[in-house]
């Protein structure tokens, strides 16, 4: 493992970024792993996330299993069913989004859908493409479907575009992009770009409106058009030309 003193260069990648580039998980989570005393270099817990290592000399375990960077990144779109849990694996057996990948893929979600939620969830061995794309400052685009019951007027709705206080302190915001009454109900498409948590629910909850059915149309540019639930695809060269063109214009 090496450490830079005052005026050098510092040598090697941040152990968090490096297990992001492993397949880990997305650099906050490899934060949180390596916190809870999950890895270990050079045959010792390391506990400090901006410790650096060197590829190819410094040995990185994570749960006991050597890791490597991996050369090559996979981006797939996959369709979430609802019912199933946006983990890699989970302690009660439910199922999870890998179970509907091929064993040998090792990726993991980009951010997350609620249990009862479907759509579009992005899944990669890229851990610093999942990072820019789930924090906050990139203003990454969802849009999501809602129904939800009751029949509140346009300018109603509209009070999601200037802010809503979803609880002491905290506000959500997003673009009203269309919405249409069904009988008791309204179906409403709604674009975010923070992603706090639940926060399609907390919105219409705080407008006093239950959300009925949640699915996500696109993440990013990415759509699940075609792709029945369960169902996944590898993106094209485009479409990974036009997510990194995205985080990077930030």
């Amino acid at each position: 493992m090496s450490n830079s003193t005052s005026g050098e260069t510092p040598v090697g990648i941040r152990l968090n970024r490096f297990l992001a580039m492993a397949g880990v998980g997305s650099r906050r989570v490899c934060d949180e792993l390596i916190q809870k005393g999950f890895v270990r270099v050079n045959g010792a817990i390391q506990l400090e996330p901006a410790s650096r290592v060197v590829a190819g000399k410094d040995i990185v375990e994570f749960q006991n299993r050597p890791l490597s960077i991996q050369p090559e990144v996979k981006y797939y779109i996959f369709n979430k069913p609802r019912g199933v849990i946006t983990t890699t694996r989970d302690p009660y057996g439910r199922p999870v989004v890998v179970d509907f990948l091929p064993d040998e893929l090792r990726i993991y979600p980009v951010g997350r859908l609620d249990f009862d939620t479907t759509g579009a969830l992005l899944l990669t061995n890229d851990g610093e493409m999942a990072y820019r794309l789930t924090h906050p400052k990139f203003q990454i685009p969802k849009l999501y479907q809602v129904l939800i019951r009751g029949t509140p007027d346009e300018a109603r709705l509209r009070k999601v575009e200037a802010g809503i206080e979803i609880e002491a302190g905290f506000f959500a915001k997003g673009e009203l992009n269309g919405f249409q009454y069904q009988g008791d109900n309204t179906e409403v498409r709604l674009t975010l770009r923070e992603g706090k948590k639940r926060e399609v629910k907390r919105i219409f909850r705080t407008l006093g409106y239950p959300v009925l059915r949640l699915h996500r149309e696109t993440f990013a540019s990415l759509s699940v058009a075609g792709l029945k639930p369960g169902e996944w695809r590898e993106l094209t060269p485009n479409e990974i030309s036009e997510l990194k063109e995205l985080v990077d214009g930030h």
